[in-house]
């Protein structure tokens, strides 16, 4: 069992005391080197079940990767293709007449 022990102090006293940490650890934070949030190595990786039927059909997306034109990387049995090298496979289209 805790014993808990009460001592008078004056309100004004503690509501200092309070203020002077909260400012204190302020000061320490501002001061201290901010560490950004380490960026998700595989965020640049998009899985092939999402780029299947949306992008390609499966079959688009074998021919690509046989023939060169897209690379396909193998993480824990599972096939994932760069959002980079998905973009620069679009093309501009040229209509005629315009």
């Amino acid at each position: 069992m805790m014993n808990l022990v009460l001592s008078p102090i004056d309100p004004e006293i503690l509501a200092s005391r309070i203020a002077d940490k909260v400012v204190q650890k302020i000061n320490e934070r501002k001061t201290s080197d901010p560490t950004p949030p380490p960026d998700d190595p595989l965020s640049d990786f998009i899985p092939k079940h999402e780029v299947r039927g949306i992008i390609a059909s499966a079959a688009t997306l074998w021919k690509m990767e046989q023939t060169g034109k897209l690379k396909g990387y193998g993480f824990g049995g599972k096939r994932y293709y760069k959002r980079s090298e998905l973009v620069a496979l679009f093309e501009e289209v040229k209509i005629k007449g315009l």
